[in-house]
């Protein structure tokens, strides 16, 4: 094994250090899920396939906190995932979402959509989630509330009234 070692580090380095082969990827479990590689699992196999792979691998908390945080890439990704949400992965989005609406809510507001229950204004808006994720209840509605009314879009006024109202409540 000694004999090797030299042979074996530099081989070794040598790889590490060259340039990616064209049309190669990095193996699947090689990290944490990105929007992209989630966007194109998605694509590939159908959204419950996907979102049954990620919760699978644990991964799906990934998406969720991507999704909580506002980040636009996560965010862009909900419709697609929409038709894959089950009772389990569906109201981790919903919760997430809720967890985004002070963040960002025009962005929060895109992507609701009545058809799908994890997706429903009526779901996100009603503060899905215990004090254990969001200790100051009442200070994630005012900051929600003050997100809302800052939303000036037509095209989602009716949307955000209805949030409020539920928000309200």
């Amino acid at each position: 094994m000694r004999k090797f070692g030299p042979i074996l580090c530099l081989t070794l380095s040598a790889l590490l250090a060259a340039p990616a082969v064209p049309g190669w990827a990095a193996p699947p479990d090689s990290g944490d899920p990105t929007p992209v590689g989630v966007a194109a699992a998605i694509q590939a196999q159908g959204a419950a396939q996907a979102i049954g792979n990620l919760n699978d691998s644990n991964d799906f908390d990934t998406v969720t906190a991507g999704i909580a945080a506002a980040d636009p890439a996560w965010m862009a990704l909900v419709p697609q995932m929409a038709p894959g949400l089950d009772s389990d992965s569906g109201p981790q989005v919903t919760t997430a979402l809720a967890l985004a609406l002070p963040q960002d809510a025009r962005l929060v507001l895109r992507t609701l959509d009545a058809r799908y229950p994890a997706l429903d204004p009526q779901s996100v808006c009603a503060r899905p989630f215990g004090h254990d994720e969001v200790p100051d209840i009442k200070g994630y509605a005012r900051r929600a509330r003050a997100a809302l009314r800052r939303v000036r879009d037509s095209g989602l006024r009716s949307l955000r009234d209805r949030c409020l109202s539920v928000l309200g409540r």
